[in-house]
Formats: structure tokens, C-alpha cells, sequence
């Protein structure tokens, strides 16, 4: 603003000054310091507006860091999201849907990656999950696996994830009914043993399965325990689980088994 308004001052300066010596045409001389004054007294204005405009593309490149961070977000913590917005719809025995709460689902997800709603509202945010994950829903995956389509029975689930297990590199087999201690199916991969406590429950997981898990890994000895299971785990059993180490996973995380277990980049088998 000071250098429009200065360069606007020498130039109707300049003007005046060259008119009175009669240097050229009064009309020329007279124009070229009305246009400098004028330059001089909008300054404000353009600086103004100028400010305006970075201000604004300012807070777009803003916006579009935040909505891609949420994204990002999203792909991350897919398995997750997924997992606990297919929780958040009941249905009744005959598929009418009884109760919807995938609204505060989709709130404990924001909260949980703190997103900016100064920069991204709800509506908006929802509606970018939801579409990034139906994208990635229809991305091509492996024919043989599915995880939402689990049996119909304990055992069954058992001898399932044992099956999925093998399907992305893992060496799986299932344990002995009768003397499982704790633990319902081995998996073996890149040197690294994996034990896991099978549970196809309609009701949150407890305490009890993480015991018998932790249980399990010091009698088979295998490098980590887990226990995987359809439905959701109770506040206490996700404490215990932190505490001994046991990992708590749902059908969604299978592919990713290996990294979320191990923490290390995927290799070929």
C-alpha cells in the first residue's frame, strides 16, 4: 500500500511540476496528476483487496491440505472405519434396519484425527469418508477373500481365518479343539509366528479372551498373540489388551495382518 501511494505522489508530483514549465500539453500533464492522486488515494483499496485475494487463496490451500489429510486419514485407518460404521447400523432378523448411529461413528473418527471443522464442515467431511471408502471398496482385491462374509458358527470362523491367513502369505492352521490353550489357529510368516483367539460373537468381546490369549502365547510360544472376532471389544478388554500386549483385531485387518502385528513392511512370502 506505501508504494502505491508513494509511486502515485511522484507521479502526480512529477505531472504538476512539468505542466507549470510548460514542458508539454496542460490536458496531458493535467491527466497524468489527477491519475497519480487518484492512485495515491485508492492505494487502501487496492491493498485492500489484494490482501483479500491471498487471504482467500490462503485459506483455500488450506482447506485442500485439510481434505486431503483427511483422506489420508481415512485409508489408514480403513480397516478400522469400516469395521465400526458396518457396527454402527443394527438390523432385526429380518434386515430392517432397527438403529443407525453411523453419525457419531463418523464423530469419533473426526475427533479421534482432530479434524478442523474451521476449515472442513461435517456435511462435507462425511461425505468425503463415504466416498473414499466406497472407492475403495470397488478397487480390486483378492476373489477368494471377503470380510464380511464369515460362517455361521465358532468353529467354522476358526478354520476361516486360517484360510484367509493363508491367502496373504501367512502358513495357517488351526490347533486342536480340545487343547487350543488359548489359542485357535498358528500362522507363520518371514520367521515370525502369530497365535490368534478366534470369537464370532454378536456381543462385545471381554476380558476373557485377551487372558486366554495372553495365556496361549506363553504356552505355544509364539512371537505375538491376537484375538480376532466379528464384534466389538469392551473398554476393559482394549486396556488389558494394552497392558500384555495382546493385539485386537477384526476380519477387515487380515490383510494387513502382518505390518499391524510386526510392524514391518510387507515382503513376499
Amino acid at each position: 500500500m506505501f508504494r502505491i501511494a508513494l509511486l502515485g505522489l511522484i507521479c502526480a508530483l512529477a505531472a504538476s511540476m512539468a505542466r507549470g514549465r510548460g514542458l508539454g500539453p496542460d490536458a496531458l500533464w493535467l491527466g497524468l496528476s489527477l491519475l497519480g492522486m487518484a492512485a495515491a488515494a485508492l492505494s487502501p483499496l487496492w491493498a485492500w483487496l489484494w490482501g483479500r485475494r491471498g487471504r482467500r487463496e490462503s485459506l483455500e490451500a488450506r482447506k485442500s491440505a485439510e481434505r486431503a489429510r483427511l483422506l489420508a486419514e481415512a485409508d489408514r485407518h480403513r480397516a478400522a472405519l469400516t469395521r465400526n460404521l458396518a457396527r454402527a447400523v443394527k438390523r432385526n432378523d429380518y434386515g430392517a434396519v432397527t438403529s443407525d448411529k453411523t453419525p457419531e461413528a463418523l464423530e469419533e473418527f473426526f475427533a479421534s484425527v482432530k479434524l478442523d471443522f474451521a476449515l472442513i464442515d461435517r456435511a462435507e467431511a462425511s461425505a468425503l469418508v463415504s466416498g473414499r471408502l466406497s472407492a475403495r471398496k470397488k478397487e480390486p482385491r483378492r476373489p477368494s477373500f471377503d470380510p464380511e462374509a464369515l460362517p455361521g458358527d465358532g468353529h467354522a470362523f476358526e478354520a476361516w481365518v486360517a484360510e484367509a491367513l493363508s491367502g496373504f502369505g501367512w502358513k495357517a492352521q488351526t490347533t486342536p479343539g480340545s487343547g487350543d490353550q488359548g489359542l485357535d489357529v498358528i500362522a507363520r510368516r518371514n520367521g515370525k509366528t502369530l497365535g490368534v483367539q478366534c470369537k464370532l460373537y454378536k456381543s462385545p468381546i471381554g476380558n476373557k479372551a485377551v487372558q486366554e490369549a495372553h495365556a496361549g502365547k506363553a504356552f505355544h510360544g509364539v512371537d505375538a498373540a491376537a484375538v480376532m472376532s466379528n464384534a466389538a471389544f469392551t473398554p476393559s478388554a482394549r486396556a488389558l489388551a494394552e497392558a500384555t500386549g495382546v493385539k485386537l483385531f477384526s476380519p477387515h485387518d487380515i490383510p494387513e495382518l502382518y505390518e499391524k502385528t510386526f510392524g514391518a513392511r510387507r515382503r513376499s512370502a
